[in-house]
């Protein structure tokens, strides 16, 4: 597996266990603790978000919600992107083989 496969088969895999938390977005909760999407498996930080935010993320399968600074220095050049910064997470959107990955996993 390819290191750009890894990164994407990390994110998707938290990416899922997030799902479960739009369920308690839509059912009232105001906002929810969500697991960082970086590409790091054994990252264990939580990220609160409302819907608006979740959806956000969501609106293209390609991106990922992830704590500021976690992509800075552990990714390839071309791999991701920070899209957009918040003060509390990151979107970040994947590019190339790990992008084309992560969409056909939406």
């Amino acid at each position: 597996m390819s290191r750009e496969e890894r990164i994407a088969e990390n994110e998707v895999f938290c990416r899922d266990l997030n799902r479960s938390k739009d369920d308690w977005l839509r059912g009232g909760v105001l906002a929810a603790g969500f697991r960082c999407e970086c590409w790091r498996i054994d990252c264990a930080v939580r990220i609160r978000l409302s819907r608006r935010e979740w959806q956000e993320v969501r609106s293209r399968p390609e991106r990922f919600a992830v704590a500021p600074g976690h992509t800075a220095n552990d990714v390839e050049p071309g791999v991701e992107e920070v899209v957009k910064e918040y003060e509390h997470f990151w979107i970040v959107e994947k590019r190339g083989e790990a992008g084309e990955i992560a969409a056909k996993r939406p």
